[in-house]
């Protein structure tokens, strides 16, 4: 989970707001007016109140969607409970911020791996276990472990065994746990990989 802490670090700018009264003000409804401190408390022990903020930062990120200009999916690769997780460390470290305030900066921050066009989504199976991912995603995916010299296929965002096998190597490599999958700790060392170029 070391790799999680280092993300927040980009946690650093907000986005700005798209809609607001004359004044720049705006109404934040439910989970997003409670302190990151409380978020902990629900998270760290997975409380049914859990619920709340998890659909409350869905919520936030679908209109992140459709109200940035060139924007399908802001975090194309993470889903909700990784994000949780990544929420988690910064919040420990921010009690007292809102946390509609550090939503706002995870996606503030995620901004530049957006996926700005609808893309089909690939599903990726190995050993029994299956995920899903944006063919678009998968695609970019391939192309750094192409750079990487993991891959040796052409970067095309289809699931086969030579994306598989370069994922296990790269799994190895950086000590992750080997799913041959792209997971979501794999996918989160990636995009931190594509965002330091």
């Amino acid at each position: 989970m070391r790799f999680i802490a280092v993300a927040l670090i980009l946690f650093g700018s907000t986005l700005p707001a798209l809609a607001a009264d004359s004044q720049g003000r705006f109404a934040v409804r439910n989970a997003g007016m409670m302190s990151c401190a409380d978020f902990v408390k629900e998270k760290v022990p997975q409380t049914p109140k859990l619920g709340q903020y998890l659909g409350w930062l869905d919520g936030y990120l679908s209109a992140v969607n459709q109200y940035t200009p060139q924007t399908y999916d802001v975090i194309p690769w993470g889903n909700t409970l990784f994000l949780a997780t990544l929420l988690e460390s910064y919040c420990k470290k921010h009690p007292e911020e809102r946390f509609y305030l550090a939503v706002n900066k995870l996606a503030a921050s995620m901004l530049p791996q957006r996926l700005s066009e609808a893309s089909e989504l690939i599903a990726a199976e190995n050993k029994g276990k299956k995920t899903f991912i944006y063919q678009a995603t998968l695609a970019r995916v391939q192309a750094h472990l192409q750079d990487k010299g993991y891959y040796k296929g052409k970067p095309d965002g289809q699931w086969g065994d030579k994306t598989r096998q370069a994922l296990e190597t790269y799994q190895k490599e950086h000590k992750l746990t080997v799913t041959g999958l792209p997971d979501q700790l794999t996918l989160y060392l990636i995009f931190k990989e594509l965002a330091g170029k």
